[in-house]
């Protein structure tokens, strides 16, 4: 494996470990708030928008490694009825598809970002402004654009830690 695709693997493998921090941390603000609200009848300050923030950390950040796996859903309705070289080419287009959609995806959560920025929104109970959230979405989907770009040249393909899918087990 070269130095580039290492350095892509490792930030690919920091983004999902962060994505499962934050599933776990979710999980733990939501049994913490619900066993307040039962046992003293006082839920915990600032759990709503915890879970959401964590939330979109855990679906952001958990996508560069659905997309550098290939573990996306996949319907191979034609696979075994033409060559596998027209199967490696409708490979190739779909994860250019996947680059150019997540990079337009990008730029159209830029100017949102901007403007939650501006006018300085903020969460409601943590009074956490709101662009922060913006800036953590947007550092997931810019994943998700790599991984997309390094399957498109076969980079992490080839990796042990993200087998390339080889459709439904058996």
């Amino acid at each position: 494996m070269s130095g580039l695709n290492r350095f892509s693997d490792a930030i690919l493998r920091a983004l999902l470990a962060i994505a499962m921090t934050a599933l776990f941390l979710m999980m733990l603000v939501i049994v913490a708030d619900v066993a307040m609200r039962f046992a003293i009848n006082k839920p915990l300050t600032g759990a709503y928008d915890g879970v959401e923030i964590l939330l979109v950390i855990s679906v952001f950040y958990g996508l560069p490694a659905v997309i550098a796996g290939r573990h996306e859903i996949i319907i191979d309705l034609i696979d075994h009825l033409v060559p596998p070289g027209f199967v490696e080419f409708l490979r190739r287009f779909s994860n250019l598809l996947s680059a150019v959609i997540l990079g337009f995806m990008l730029l159209s959560m830029i100017d949102p970002a901007r403007q939650a920025y501006l006018y300085g929104d903020l969460k409601l109970e943590l009074n956490l402004p709101v662009w922060i959230v913006w800036v953590i979405a947007l550092g997931g989907m810019a994943g998700g654009v790599l991984a997309s770009i390094l399957n498109l040249f076969g980079g992490l393909s080839r990796s042990p830690a993200y087998p390339a899918n080889k459709g439904p087990s058996k």
